[in-house]
Formats: C-alpha cells, sequence, structure tokens
C-alpha cells in the first residue's frame, strides 16, 4: 500500500516539476532532484553494495538505488517512464551494475538502434575524460533489454508506450577494489566517479538534443541544483579556516621603511632584517582541521573538486608560514605561485629593453597626492558600485602597520604614509577598487564563499586583470610596465641564487631603477625566504591580452576570484544555477574607455600597450 502512494507522490512531483525523495527500505530510495527526462537504477546485488555504483547514482537528478527483495523495480519505474515521456517527449533509463568477470574495463548495454548514437557519444567523452588509468571500453549489441547478468529487465522498451524509451546498460568492472579484502583505492574510485559522471551527464546532453522538446540550452536542468548539506559545512569550514590568517599581511615586512634606512646605511651590502607579524593560528592545527573535512564525502565531482584544490593550497600556505623566514618558504612558494618560464623572462627583459629608462628625458615636477586624498577618490570610486550594488558594505582604512596599500577581505588598507602621484591615482583606483573589490563582492554574491575567498592560483588572473585596468583607463605608462617586468627579473635572479644585494644591484646598475624603488622590489621578492608571487603580474597581464586576442567575454573573470582554467568550471555551475552572474561591473568596462579593447583586438601587444 505505502509503495503504491509513494509511486503516486512521484508522478505528481513529475508533474508538478517539484524535487522529491521516497525513502522506501532502509536501503531502497527514489530522488527526484530536479525533474528531467533520464532515471538512473542500480539494483543492491544481495552479497553487497558497490559503494562506487550508488554513489554515481545518487549524484544525479534521478536515481533509484535499492534491493529488489525491498522493492518492485517494475512497478516503481514503468509509471515514472511514462510519466516523463509525457512530459518530455522522450525519456533515458540507464542501469548499471558492476561485473568482475568482464573483458573490457566498461561497457555499454544496448537494445535498440536508436541507442547506438548516445552510446558512441558517452565512449567519446570517456575516453577525453579519463587519460590517467587507460581503461578499454565498448558497445555490447545485445536483443534482450540491458539488465545485469541473471536479472530480467525492469521494463520492456519494445512495448507499444515506450517507443520514445531509449535504455541502456553500463557495467563496470571494479578495478577501485582490492580483489582479496574488497576494500576500496580511494584514488582510483575517485577517477571513476569523476569520469563516468562527466560522460554520463554530456551524453545525456546529446539525449536531449536529438530525443526530446528540451532546448540544449536548458542543459541547467539536467544535472542537480540541490546542494548537500555537507557541501555548504565544508564550504563554510574552509572559509573559517581561511579567514582565521591574512597571508599576505603575515608575509609582509613590518619595517620596511627602517629597513630601507639601514640598508643605506650599510652601503646597500648588507641583506635587510625584516620583521614579521606574530602568527594568529598553529599552522598544523589548521591543517589538522583542513584534513578533517569529508570531501570524500560529497556526491558532485566538480565542487569536490574546488574544495579539494583549495585545500591543498592552505595547506601549502599553511607549510609556508610555518617556514616563514628560511629557505622552506621559496619552496612553498614556487609550488603556490609558481616559477619563471623562459617566455615570461625573455618578455620581461625585452620590455626593460623597450622602455628603457633614460636619464635625458626631461622630468616634470611630480604632482603626489597623500593617503587622505587617495583615500576620497577610492570612496567616490566605492559610490559609482554602490549604485549597481546598494547592499555593498566596505570601506577604506589608513594604516600605521602596512606599507602601500593592499584590499584585505573587500576593505582597501592604505598606509598613513602612503604618497602616489596624481597622474597614477586612477590606475590605482581601477587596480584596487575596480578589480579586487569589484571580484570579491561578486564572489561574496556567490552561493559558495570560496569565490571571494579566492581559488587556489587565482592570483595570476587576478593581477593581470589589475594590471590590464591600468591600461583601460588610458594611465599604463612604460616606468609601471618596467616595474612589472623588473618585478620578474628580480624573481629569477632570486631563484638562481644570488642574495638580496646582489638583485639590488642588477636593478640599479644594469636596469637604472633608482636605489629605493630596487629596494622595494627586491623587499617583495625576498619577503619570508624568498616570494614568486611579483612574477604573476606580468605573466596574467600576457595571459588577459591572449585572452581578449581570442575574442572571449570578459565577464566571467569578475565572477570573484577565479584563474582562467576554472572558467569550463563556472559556466557549468552558472548553467546548474549553482552559480549567479556578476553583479558589479568596473568603470574601466564602460564607456568611454570601451575603444580601447578594440586596441588590442586589432594586434596590439605588451609593447605598445604603454598609454603614455
Amino acid at each position: 500500500m505505502y509503495q503504491s502512494k509513494a509511486i503516486a507522490k512521484a508522478v505528481t512531483s513529475i508533474i508538478q516539476r517539484e524535487p522529491v525523495h521516497i525513502q522506501f527500505s532502509k536501503d531502497s530510495k527514489l530522488v527526484l532532484k530536479r525533474i528531467s527526462p533520464l532515471l538512473l537504477i542500480y539494483r543492491i546485488p544481495a552479497e553487497s553494495k558497490d559503494q562506487m555504483i550508488s554513489n554515481l547514482a545518487k549524484s544525479e537528478t534521478c536515481s533509484l538505488v535499492g534491493k529488489e527483495s525491498d522493492l518492485d523495480f517494475t512497478a516503481v519505474v514503468t509509471p515514472i517512464i511514462r510519466q516523463m515521456i509525457d512530459e518530455f517527449g522522450a525519456c533515458q533509463l540507464i542501469e548499471i551494475w558492476q561485473d568482475k568477470e568482464m573483458e573490457s574495463d566498461v561497457s555499454i548495454y544496448i537494445s535498440q538502434k536508436s541507442a547506438l548514437t548516445i552510446a558512441q557519444k558517452f565512449i567519446k567523452d570517456f575516453k577525453t575524460n579519463e587519460q590517467q588509468m587507460a581503461l578499454s571500453i565498448d558497445i555490447k549489441k545485445d536483443t534482450k533489454s540491458p539488465s545485469p547478468p541473471g536479472t530480467q529487465p525492469v521494463i520492456n522498451p519494445l512495448a507499444e508506450e515506450f517507443k520514445q524509451l531509449l535504455y541502456a546498460g553500463i557495467a563496470i568492472k571494479p578495478h577501485y577494489l582490492d580483489e582479496n579484502s574488497g576494500k576500496a583505492y580511494p584514488l582510483i574510485l575517485r577517477n571513476y566517479r569523476d569520469v563516468l559522471t562527466k560522460s554520463l551527464r554530456k551524453s545525456f546532453l546529446e539525449f536531449v538534443r536529438l530525443y526530446t522538446s528540451l532546448k540544449v540550452s536548458q542543459f541547467r536542468m539536467l544535472s542537480t541544483t540541490e546542494l548537500q548539506p555537507l557541501v555548504l559545512e565544508i564550504d563554510q569550514e574552509l572559509a573559517l579556516e581561511s579567514q582565521k590568517f591574512d597571508f599576505l599581511l603575515l608575509v609582509s615586512p613590518l619595517n620596511a621603511r627602517e629597513a630601507w634606512i639601514q640598508f643605506k646605511k650599510d652601503k646597500f651590502l648588507k641583506t635587510p632584517k625584516f620583521r614579521y607579524r606574530p602568527m594568529p593560528v598553529d599552522p598544523e592545527l589548521v591543517k589538522r582541521n583542513l584534513y578533517n573535512l569529508r570531501i570524500e564525502d560529497i556526491d558532485d565531482p566538480t565542487i569536490a573538486y574546488l574544495f579539494r584544490d583549495k585545500r591543498k593550497e592552505l595547506d601549502a600556505m599553511m607549510t609556508m608560514l610555518i617556514d616563514r623566514g628560511n629557505e622552506g618558504f621559496l619552496h612553498g612558494s614556487l609550488q603556490v605561485f609558481g616559477n619563471v618560464n623562459d617566455h615570461l623572462l625573455e618578455t620581461a627583459r625585452a620590455i626593460l629593453m623597450v622602455y628603457e629608462h633614460s636619464e635625458d628625458k626631461p622630468v616634470a615636477p611630480k604632482n603626489m597626492i597623500n593617503a587622505t586624498e587617495f583615500a576620497k577618490l577610492a570612496k567616490e570610486e566605492l559610490h559609482y558600485l554602490r549604485q549597481q550594488m546598494p547592499a555593498l558594505e566596505t570601506g577604506v582604512r589608513i594604516r600605521d602597520d602596512i606599507t602601500g596599500i593592499m584590499v584585505n577581505r573587500g576593505v582597501l588598507n592604505i598606509s598613513k604614509d602612503y604618497q602616489i602621484e596624481a597622474s597614477r591615482a586612477i590606475a590605482l583606483i581601477q587596480h584596487e577598487v575596480g578589480t579586487h573589490i569589484v571580484t570579491y563582492f561578486n564572489g561574496k554574491a556567490q552561493p559558495f564563499k570560496l569565490f571571494s575567498l579566492g581559488v587556489p592560483g587565482y592570483e595570476q588572473l587576478q593581477e593581470g586583470l589589475a594590471v590590464f585596468s591600468e591600461y583601460m583607463v588610458n594611465e599604463l605608462s612604460g616606468d609601471r610596465l618596467r616595474i612589472i617586468a623588473a618585478r620578474v627579473v628580480a624573481v629569477h635572479h632570486m631563484l638562481a641564487g644570488h642574495n638580496f644585494s646582489d638583485t639590488f644591484f642588477l636593478l640599479v646598475d644594469r636596469y637604472h631603477f633608482t636605489e629605493e624603488i630596487s629596494f622595494h622590489i627586491c623587499t617583495r621578492v625576498y619577503r619570508g625566504g624568498g616570494f614568486t608571487k611579483d612574477a604573476l603580474y606580468l605573466k596574467g597581464l600576457m595571459s588577459i591580452i591572449t585572452y581578449i586576442r581570442e575574442g572571449r567575454d570578459l565577464s566571467p573573470l569578475l565572477i570573484g576570484k577565479i584563474r582562467e582554467d576554472y572558467i569550463p568550471i563556472v559556466e557549468e555551475l552558472t548553467q546548474r544555477g549553482l552559480l549567479n552572474n556578476p553583479i558589479l561591473k568596473p568603470r574601466y568596462l564602460a564607456e568611454p574607455y570601451l575603444h580601447n579593447l578594440d586596441r588590442i583586438k586589432s594586434g596590439d601587444n605588451i609593447f605598445n600597450l604603454s598609454n603614455h
């Protein structure tokens, strides 16, 4: 009696396009997270449950997992399939099972000619996604309906009412399980599930395109928009651990001004001694908390990848903080921020030649503004952004414990001793407010805190976009490009084993930077024990130029603090309704500055990018 009522409830939910979860027994459950023309089935064998297959089925929008001893699969599936065909014009039914005796690693069983195209699409995507284990995959054409060995098909696709049903079976050889103990190999299991999930979703898209009344643009319907409570819990915990410390502040010297004065007294020959802020966290405790997070229990492979990637980065940063002030810090920096490749180094050296400093060039008196005046300009820019997002909660702080200027969690911090040329102010406003603050709050508007805190490796795209904003407002000077290029050269020189003074004299003698500017470049590069992050400004700018030349849209780059290879992930999650489009649009991507984009599209490169 309960089963018939539950089936009626499921059919009603399909008609009303409402999600439903029905627990038939401890081991048997029907889940329709988002109504779409797909049902994945896993019949749990009497001897044991394959956890990978069970989780794979549950990660899809519509699934039925259970034991035949508890559940009449045909009685449940038949009315559901019938209603899905009525709603969408067609439906896909896939049963998945384990087969230890099969020859191939994965086999797709089909009994209909109409299913062949979809099976071929699955194989193509499977081979594209699966590169690590070189698994074999084939198609088995069977006269019967696909089903596990020793079982009866749950439905007859030859019946008149099921002409619009595509029925397929997927058999999997469980290399992810130890043959003797039956225990799982976690990394292999994860790889299986990720590859199968991606392949299923792409082949389902092909099914939708060919056989249903849905538009392909409605692909978001094909993937669940319902998040496990565990996803939000882990996102919150990752944010909590991230916010316990400010990495850049902890590796920035407290005594930069005093160190410069002492460096001059020492005739530039002694390596400066920098002091840093006390550590507000126990890095080993943070690491323990990070690895207590049950990311392996997340069904959605895309979201699990995001979290795993962030945890790995936070772990590396904790190691860097443990090693702050010694050689280990540099090794961690290379892991987190990367090295300087030959192309980047050659480009940096070429920039230093193209925009070569000339002592004979007349220098106009500089009109400088102080921290208070700059803060006023920044507040005006924040007012511009509040017209787009009235609830924007941020501000500008003038502080005595930092050097220069930085954005920290959406707040602009300015050193009380800060001075800048008035002509550079608009560029720096767009760099700090128009890029760093904009992406922070666009990220904060997302369901995941990760996008405001920054995905792993976001700095290259972020800093490249920030420098690009200076170009867009016509204030990227040759001198500014020289400094960005000099940072790359300094990082490379440091990595080659040269000390602070060696690199300082390289910048002064060969590239004709002033002593104070050379000191500040070296301070940024040698802080903490060796910091390679400063090479990312030029590398990121070069990437942005290439990105624009390819005709790609800049809008996805503003959705939060992301990196370029995350764009497909961002697009997928946006299509699924799990991410929102950016709310804030910076001034530099509006008139009267848009014509500068056309310059790049028409062929301008890094060597003629300077506005003056």
